[in-house]
């Protein structure tokens, strides 16, 4: 940090930055809608007479998963959701190719989804294009649907985590196999333990303990079962990658095909956090550390490993693109010289032009007066307290009166 702030100059940033996490979660009744949406095609896929021996269920993973989803830069841009489709084992002369093409037959029999199904076959999902073909206007998302399989013991090692602590080895337990139209045995292989190995709920319970920073904490279910309910309280990391990612999204809003992807950035934030329970101590520290747990492999290659999953490589098409690793260092360059010249600007004045170039203008105001209703909420409450108790505490009203209507207060 260049320079030294003040106790009242720290809490200043921690509350806008703070109001800007919550200003960049999706609302209520976009959660609602995502959910309701996931829960109808989860239903429809779990009755599929085809795959109802193999106990087919429909999760959530991503951003919608770790709670770290953000809205799109345009209001009219789309969210994007990812699902999970997991049977506990299969037939066993199905190749990857054949579970793929059930899954997409299933959906294009549907009078209800066959029009959303992106004609462009994804090499993992199949997609389902909401925006054009929904209903309700407020639908303006995407679902990529993963077909996978998991073992028969699953549900069972699943609920044996819960008594354990975390361990990369406990995790592994719980592994998926996935589909991937570009593997070489795609359409012959009918062992499951050659298919492509993935773990989102060993991901998300791996970011649960993150969050606390503290892997003897016993793991909790509700890190791998979606809570239903919309929640507005989020972690200091949850805060911290949606930060991240909003300046991100601003930085490439006119190259989302190379920008720097969201696993990587959530990864590294993840490693990076040290378990600080101040938002701003913990952004400047993310953003300092975030490329020390990129490695090398034998070629020379940038790695940013799955940690519930070493031989993943969450940056293995950066050799075959270019520009998406020039892009990451780019973004890296440019976040740790925002972060700083945020925390070095001279005035509110400069602060909040920094921020407004960085975040969007219409962010930072929008944060900026949630930010104003709270501290006339908390000035009202104050007034009411200290009329009733008889006493004035000069220096309190002073204070509170003085930031109710500036951005950062002096």
């Amino acid at each position: 940090m260049g320079r030294i702030l003040s106790k009242e100059q720290k809490e200043e940033f921690k509350d806008i930055l703070e109001t800007l996490g919550e200003s960049l979660d999706i609302t209520k009744t976009q959660y609602d809608n995502l959910t309701r949406s996931y829960k109808a095609v989860g239903e429809f896929l779990q009755n599929d007479p085809v795959f109802e021996p193999y106990k087919p269920i429909v999760t959530p993973q991503g951003s919608l998963r770790l709670g770290t989803i953000i809205q799109p830069i345009n209001s009219d841009d789309d969210l994007d959701v990812d699902l999970v489709y997991r049977l506990s084992e299969k037939n066993p002369v199905w190749t990857q190719k054949d579970i793929k093409d059930r899954v997409g037959n299933r959906l294009k029999g549907s009078d209800r989804y066959s029009s959303m199904i992106d004609k462009k076959e994804g090499r993992r999902c199949w997609t389902l294009l909401y925006r054009d073909n929904a209903d309700n206007p407020k639908e303006k998302y995407h679902m990529d649907i993963l077909p996978s399989v998991a073992d028969s013991k699953y549900a069972e090692r699943m609920a044996r985590l819960f008594s354990e602590s975390f361990s990369v080895q406990t995790v592994d337990q719980i592994s998926i196999r996935i589909t991937d139209k570009e593997a070489r045995n795609y359409s012959t292989s009918t062992r499951k333990e050659d298919w492509l190995k993935s773990n989102p709920d060993g991901y998300a319970l791996w970011f649960a303990n993150r969050c606390k920073a503290d892997e003897s904490v016993k793991l909790r279910e509700e890190a791998v079962v979606p809570i239903e309910k919309y929640n507005k309280d989020k972690t200091v990391l949850q805060r911290i990658v949606q930060i991240l990612k909003r300046h991100r999204d601003m930085m490439f809003r006119n190259d989302k095909e190379d920008k720097p992807i969201s696993i990587i950035i959530t990864t590294l934030a993840a490693r990076a956090y040290k378990g600080e329970k101040n938002l701003l101590e913990g952004l400047v520290n993310v953003v300092d550390n975030l490329e020390k747990s990129i490695t090398k492999n034998v070629r020379g290659e940038d790695v940013v490993s799955n940690p519930v999953n070493p031989e993943e490589n969450f940056a293995d098409k950066w050799p075959k693109h270019p520009k998406r690793r020039e892009n990451f260092y780019k973004w890296l360059a440019a976040v740790k010289k925002d972060v700083h010249e945020i925390l070095d600007g001279a005035n509110k004045i400069q602060i909040q032009d920094t921020m407004s170039r960085v975040f969007g203008k219409e962010m930072i105001t929008k944060a900026s007066s949630l930010l104003v209703e709270r501290r006339k909420s908390k000035l009202a409450a104050g007034a009411t307290l200290l009329t009733s108790s008889g006493k004035v505490v000069a220096s309190t009203i002073g204070k509170v009166v003085n930031t109710a209507n500036t951005f950062y207060g002096e």
